[in-house]
């Protein structure tokens, strides 16, 4: 009763928002699975009369935490905006956390349009350096086992994981965790804005794909924990263009510090995929070029025991463009002669006749009790998009990037006003020709005009010139679980009940 209520406010309040069309969910046949949750209806969360939200490049990565120490639990969602390099840090500008303050209560969260700005012990707003693509990603584990749950999100590149230790009086300003290998060496060449030019002595990485010293095997580092060699410390487990990993702790319980990362496998020995690859991308292999082993080269993994059985699996999530591509993949844990190991990967939130089961792409999903009911639900983020100031399209929310070819989260067109035709004159005015031949630089110029037909030029001709206005913004849904007998599944052992709050900065 008090779900459908749930589901029936947050729907009635829905509609009543010029964005309706963010609940015009297909049907969703969530998968059987034998010890875990069943889950109900998506709802979208509501921040007063508006969604809760991200805006900068979109992106939503939520998490549930005591923030103000009131007792309730608070909306944490993380966003993305690049802010890496010399950019950083950037405060509320680059890639931080919104807190959405509880004003309702354990069993019935509730939340108004502001939000404040997570910051740490010294102040400061909490910021991660990010070049692409990941954003503020928070989890929760006591890493160092002194009592306190610490803050820890991943890197796009380089490859960090950002350690922000708990403590009595909040969060202790981030610093990278100790990894082996260097993650801040560089396989791109360096571009200088004011010059327009390379670093002539740029020198790429050596080695094969998934090497360590290799740019894919540090590149898009989501990062999640779990003590996959039962060994009492936490591994980090990473998703990325080198495929879906773990890291083992070799440091310990107190003093952690991550070893090299090796691809976990199935049960048949292979890397774990969160879709296959389609008849075009495997031609694309047989050239010689390298596809992320996961099938998709943005995976985000969860550690958790979401079937209750004692050993911990992965609920996994990736850039989410195309019509194979699963919302959120399930990958059961089982412990093997060989060691951890993971059963084929399964659509969690199969939608009828292949449809799209979350709008936007590049979900991030968490598990916690929202409603204190004692069963674990499913919070999932997306990144949706929005045109002419921020209306939710329906058109490009509800198809496939790769079908519509819209820009994903990070690189969105509307970020740039619309731009005439490019001809030699016009390219001359920002190139220097003079460094170019004459062939070269005509070669230049075509490659843009290329560009410009492929892509601005046939919104023009489709009559799609709204999308140029195009910006992702984040939501976050709900998927609340239940089970007979009142129970549901954990996160990976954090290692400490609770911890204190932190502080924030207000901001609307």
């Amino acid at each position: 009763m008090r779900r459908n209520m749930l589901l029936l406010i947050g729907t009635l309040l829905v509609a009543g928002a010029a964005n309706a069309d963010e609940m015009s969910f297909p049907a969703l046949k969530p998968a059987d699975i034998p010890g875990a949750p069943t889950l109900g209806e998506p709802f979208l969360v509501m921040a007063g009369d508006k969604p809760v939200l991200t805006e900068k490049h979109g992106l939503a990565a939520p998490a549930l935490w005591d923030w103000n120490g009131d007792g309730k639990q608070d909306l944490l969602v993380g966003e993305f905006e690049t802010n890496a390099g010399d950019l950083f840090p950037m405060g509320a500008d680059g890639s931080t956390i919104r807190v959405y303050l509880n004003v309702g209560t354990d069993s019935e969260p509730k939340f108004t349009g502001e939000f404040e700005w997570a910051r740490d012990t010294e102040g400061t707003i909490m910021e991660v350096p990010q070049w692409c693509c990941i954003g503020f990603t928070p989890m929760f584990y006591d890493l160092n086992d002194d009592g306190y749950l610490d803050m820890i999100t991943g890197q796009y590149h380089p490859g960090e994981v950002t350690w922000f230790q708990g403590g009595p009086d909040g969060f202790l300003p981030g610093q990278n965790l100790p990894q082996e290998g260097n993650p801040a060496s560089s396989a791109l060449p360096q571009y200088d804005a004011e010059t327009i030019e390379y670093d002539p002595d740029f020198v790429p990485y050596e080695g094969v794909p998934g090497d360590i010293g290799t740019f894919d095997y540090w590149v898009y580092t989501s990062a999640t924990f779990g003590d996959l060699d039962n060994d009492g410390d936490f591994d980090l487990i990473v998703g990325g263009s080198g495929g879906l990993r773990v890291s083992e702790n070799v440091g310990g319980r107190t003093d952690p510090s991550f070893g090299v990362r090796k691809l976990l496998l199935d049960i048949h020995g292979r890397p774990l995929q969160t879709r296959s690859y389609t008849e075009s991308e495997v031609e694309y292999m047989q050239t010689g070029m390298p596809m992320a082993p996961s099938g998709d080269g943005k995976p985000n993994p969860l550690a958790v025991d979401w079937d209750r059985d004692g050993v911990l699996d992965l609920l996994v999530t990736d850039s989410y463009r195309a019509a194979n591509s699963r919302a959120v993949s399930f990958f059961r844990g089982v412990k093997t002669p060989d060691g951890h190991r993971f059963e084929p990967g399964v659509d969690l939130l199969p939608a009828e006749n292949g449809a799209k089961a979350i709008p936007g792409s590049g979900q991030r999903v968490y598990v916690d009790d929202w409603n204190l009911d004692g069963v674990n639900d499913l919070i999932i983020g997306a990144s949706v998009a929005t045109v002419n100031g921020g209306e939710f399209s329906d058109e490009l929310s509800w198809e496939w990037e790769d079908v519509n070819e819209v820009m994903s989260a990070g690189k969105d067109p509307g970020l740039y006003p619309p731009r005439p035709r490019p001809t030699r004159e016009s390219m001359a005015e920002y190139w220097n020709a003079d460094a170019f031949t004459d062939e070269e630089f005509e070669q230049h110029v075509q490659m843009n005009i290329q560009y410009w037909d492929d892509s601005i030029g046939r919104l023009y001709r489709g009559d799609k010139a709204h999308w140029l206005t195009m910006r992702h913004q984040g939501r976050v849904y709900v998927m609340l679980g239940s089970n007979k007998d009142g129970s549901g599944p954990v996160m990976a052992d954090r290692g400490a009940d609770a911890a204190p709050a932190g502080t924030v900065d207000s901001d609307d």
